[in-house]
């Protein structure tokens, strides 16, 4: 099984989990084409598509992904928002979903908006866990062995562009209760088990409020694991065994 990023940023977000038999996509918020090139062109093999929240650069591209005959697993708010039909099912909290070999449990995270994180499984990759656009994560897990975990920002490079002018200050507020800090994620990562994590990777990261290198050397010092940051094209191995 493979990953692989089409997009993780405010400009789009989309990923692909793929076997030469099945796959799930996760997010819809960069244009079908993309998705096909990360397929190697064959839709048929896709099982479903999660949808976290119903922002554009998550979800602007749901529409076109139902229209293309995929399946959708997305909140009732996002569903009414891009206007879907019968391909849409609604999510229901608590309850697990079975799309081919992925199996699905979503919960809620804080956003601004309502919006969920997945905790998927599949035999190939054991446990995934994702989630983006929330501020705070409310819930511990146990036995994952790959993180997609938002780091957007970093207060003191946030806090920087705001004092040259650079940005807003109430920008500030908006990111405290709407994405995940760099402190925040090592915070998360640091209170869990990761006995059997085999990689992280940092998703989401803010074009002007974000350091790639630095983030990275900080999780990696905060964890002892394989860290990496989203960008398109991007292709990790997410089997839990070597093949």
């Amino acid at each position: 099984m493979k990953m692989t990023v089409i997009g993780s940023s405010s400009r789009g977000n989309g990923y692909v989990l793929q076997n030469d038999s099945e796959a799930l996509l996760i997010e819809a918020g960069v244009k079908l084409t993309e998705a096909k090139k990360a397929l190697g062109f064959n839709t048929a093999k896709v099982k479903g598509c999660l949808v976290s929240h119903q922002h554009n650069d998550h979800a602007g591209h749901a529409k076109e992904y139902e229209e293309a005959g995929i399946p959708l697993l997305a909140l009732p708010e996002v569903i009414k928002a891009k206007r879907l039909g019968r391909l849409a099912k609604a999510i229901q909290p608590g309850k697990g979903y079975i799309f081919g070999g992925f199996r699905v449990l979503p919960f809620p995270v804080l956003h601004d908006v309502p919006c969920t994180g997945f905790l998927i499984q599949h035999e190939e990759t054991g446990r995934i866990l994702f989630f983006t656009d929330t501020y705070a994560m409310q819930y511990d897990f146990t036995g994952i062995n790959h993180w997609m975990i938002e780091a957007n920002y970093a207060d003191d490079i946030l806090n920087r562009n705001i004092n040259s002018g650079g940005l807003p200050p109430e920008l500030k507020k908006r990111l405290h209760t709407s994405h995940m800090s760099l402190k925040n994620a090592k915070g998360i990562l640091r209170r869990s088990d990761l006995s059997v994590t085999k990689d992280i990777l940092l998703i989401h990261l803010s074009d002007g409020n974000s350091d790639e290198r630095r983030f990275v050397k900080e999780i990696r010092l905060a964890t002892g694991k394989r860290t990496t940051v989203a960008k398109p094209w991007l292709e990790l191995d997410y089997n839990i065994n070597p093949i």
